[in-house]
């Protein structure tokens, strides 16, 4: 199984605002429907350059995860509720869920994020 993990600085939580380091990248590539190539072709066409995706953290509390891009072209991401389950040190790993999950109102299949967080890891 892919991962994808991003080691949290006190910025990221203050700003809200993630970086989309190599291993992101790829595992958006290769597991979501939308990815940052994808995101480049919408904002050269003047589209919206960004996309959301369900997810939830290993504790069962619901998340998403935006991907988007800077004008200039920068790839990043911001996951809801982050700040809640997160500290400055901590790293944060992606997988990608293999079987359904239900949000209690729709069940969500193949493409949603399953998100574990590791208090004070290294990435």
């Amino acid at each position: 199984m892919k991962t994808a993990t991003i080691k949290i600085t006190q910025r990221m939580l203050n700003k809200s605002i993630i970086d989309a380091n190599k291993s992101v990248v790829d595992f958006v590539k290769e597991y979501l429907p939308v990815d940052y190539d994808d995101l480049e072709w919408r904002r050269v066409n003047g589209d919206m350059p960004r996309t959301t995706f369900r997810a939830k953290f290993t504790d069962g509390s619901p998340s998403e995860v935006r991907c988007y891009l800077r004008p200039r072209g920068d790839r990043l991401l911001s996951i809801k509720n982050i700040t809640k389950k997160a500290a400055a040190g901590d790293t944060v790993t992606f997988y990608h869920a293999d079987r359904p999950i239900s949000d209690g109102i729709t069940t969500i299949r193949n493409n949603y994020i399953s998100i574990d967080v590791t208090k004070g890891a290294a990435a």
